[in-house]
């Protein structure tokens, strides 16, 4: 087996044990890289707050609801630009540092926590 066929395994590993919750080992500069930014700041504060398994257009509502309470303006648009921002840029970065597990085909997010950035949250 080579390297690489090695290092799929372990991903398809872990991914198909979601039971087995852990809370990674994230690096100061990438919990900085998390939540420099405010659209995830505000991801991670929903699913910190709420079960640890939701859907992208749950996930979607929650936001839009956020921000149409912060500037009384909600669109269609709105929501179709936040949904693609999502499932292209956010939940894909989270995932690659493992807070989360998103599944595209499916559009289900499994939230795993970490006390630093719920720390730094509350």
């Amino acid at each position: 087996m080579s390297d690489s066929e090695k290092r799929v395994d372990n991903i398809e590993t872990v991914r198909n044990h979601p039971e087995e919750a852990y809370e990674s080992k994230l690096s100061s500069e990438t919990i900085a890289r998390v939540l420099k930014n405010r659209r995830r700041r505000a991801i991670c504060r929903v699913l910190a707050n709420g079960s640890n398994v939701t859907t992208l257009d749950e996930l979607v509502d929650a936001l839009m609801e956020q921000e149409a309470n912060a500037t009384g303006t909600e669109t269609e648009r709105d929501r179709e630009l936040l949904s693609i921002r999502l499932h292209h840029v956010h939940l894909p970065l989270l995932e690659d540092i493992g807070l989360i597990a998103y599944e595209h085909r499916c559009g289900t997010v499994r939230y795993w926590g970490h006390s630093e950035i719920e720390n730094f949250l509350n």
